[in-house]
């Protein structure tokens, strides 16, 4: 695989970075082959050019069809009125029709065409980072310390967000993905298999930011039971990442501060 691309800071889907804090520590190493299989894996799977335009195309057309028949509902309903209340007709099987539809279609077309090249534009190619990552076959080891731990559960299938509590007072989030799998499935995302320890290595490519592994160690982190998650997912903190929100306030600011147990099954 050809080298010299150049390595910066960047996004990958699902995983935004917006201040990076440094860990307790940072170990930097070779990558293991599991851990490069690893991105191989994602780079491989990962969007090219022509399959994002090919998927562009594809919304393009079903907006297109979407806002036309919308377009459509909407003359359908005026001219009704006009014709009940007024006893103008200039509904689909009247002259105006072919002038009504000669304007509507491009305009809707118009329409889809630039919403899905602003689609197209918004969705970065982290391909050119993950080659540089692969290349370099480097990676950090991000060792943390946790002393409390609590959890918030959104409302619509049950996924649980853990928030942890460094000596230092910082508060690593991170997302238990296996539990809205769960409520995904009709199951009890509190079966959920995820259980945060005191100690924490996750590994980290170097270029992308991606997590490749986490791996908990030590005693249990007992979280209690999780509180109803209120905010609006826009402001919800982002995975992997310390937030912004003080320790103390988290239940405050994002919470309803009651038990969310009722959104087990």
């Amino acid at each position: 695989m050809p080298c010299g691309v150049p390595t910066l800071r960047a996004v990958l889907p699902q995983v935004v970075i917006y201040v990076y804090v440094m860990p307790s520590r940072v170990v930097n190493r070779d990558a293991t082959a599991a851990e490069t299989a690893y991105l191989e894996q994602i780079l491989r799977e990962a969007p090219t050019t022509s399959q994002r335009w090919k998927q562009g195309a594809e919304n393009a057309l079903v907006l297109w069809a979407a806002s036309l028949l919308g377009l459509v509902a909407i003359w359908w309903a005026l001219a009704w009125l006009a014709r009940k209340f007024f006893s103008t007709e200039f509904g689909l099987v009247s002259d105006a029709a072919v002038w009504i539809f000669g304007i509507a279609v491009p305009v809707c077309l118009i329409h889809a065409v630039i919403s899905s090249a602003r689609w197209i534009r918004g969705v970065h190619d982290h391909r050119p980072l993950l080659r540089a990552d692969i290349c370099d076959s480097k990676v950090e080891e991000e060792h943390y310390i946790f002393t409390d731990a609590k959890r918030l559960q959104e409302p619509e299938y049950g996924g649980l967000i853990y928030f942890l509590r460094t000596p230092e007072d910082k508060v690593l989030t991170l997302f238990d993905r296996e539990s809205q799998n769960l409520g995904m499935q009709d199951a009890d995302p509190l079966k959920s298999s995820f259980a945060p320890k005191q100690r924490l290595v996750m590994t980290r490519a170097p270029g992308t930011r991606l997590v490749i592994s986490k791996f908990f160690d030590g005693p249990p982190l007992e979280a209690g039971e999780p509180i109803e998650l209120t905010a609006d997912p826009k402001q919800w903190p982002k995975n992997e990442t310390y937030c912004s929100i003080p320790w103390a306030e988290i239940h405050s600011r994002l919470g309803s501060g009651q038990s969310a147990g009722y959104l087990s099954l």
